[in-house]
């Protein structure tokens, strides 16, 4: 576990969450690319990676049983698993980067948000969505990443999702990607002070 001394005023624990489709990994991508006080946390998975996803760079892709290990081992700051498949972020990676004065960034779903902010309830968590769920469908069709029966359990997943947004400090709809952006920088410069 971190300890709450480990965090300082120079680094600040991020989540961007939301449903699956609503964009978040696309904001935090470019969070990272302007911000360079933030370090994302790679998560592991025991999912299959999706064509262009690199190991080690979009998550550690790992095999049930070595996540299984890791779980033993208490080594998860959080974890969860999300249509068949488990998540979670280790304890030893968010120490280093808080201990290194970094700005951490999880972009997780919303189960492994609401984890983390039990640890630490002082974390900056930006609740992230599409304008409607129609839209949200939309995306999640158009990304072509999944079967239409994986769509239809993402989609069931957002409704329950987004009864809990007022659970979290900001909302952010991401009905135009460079308006939501701008929106997210904002968040990020009141909140670091910059």
């Amino acid at each position: 576990m971190v300890s709450k001394k480990s965090v300082s005023q120079a680094s600040k624990l991020f989540i961007f969450t939301g449903p699956s489709g609503s964009g978040k990994t696309t904001i935090a991508e470019n969070v990272l690319k302007k911000f360079k006080v933030f370090k994302r946390v790679v998560t592991y998975t025991t999912r299959a990676p999706r064509e262009g996803e690199m190991d080690g760079v979009d998550y550690h892709f790992v095999s049930r049983k070595e996540f299984e290990e890791l779980l033993k081992k208490d080594a998860f700051l959080e974890h969860a698993v999300v249509y068949e498949n488990s998540y979670g972020s280790l304890v030893s990676e968010v120490k280093e980067l808080l201990s290194n004065k970094k700005s951490v960034l999880f972009v997780i779903n919303v189960q492994g948000a609401l984890s983390i902010m039990k640890k630490f309830p002082e974390s900056v968590v930006v609740f992230i969505k599409a304008p409607s769920i129609d839209v949200l469908r939309e995306r999640l069709l158009k990304r072509g990443k999944d079967s239409i029966e994986i769509i239809k359990k993402r989609i069931t997943s957002a409704k329950q999702e987004l009864k809990l947004e007022n659970k979290f400090k900001y909302v952010i709809v991401n009905d135009m990607r460079s308006l939501a952006i701008k929106k997210t920088e904002k968040i990020i410069r009141a909140e670091l002070g910059l």
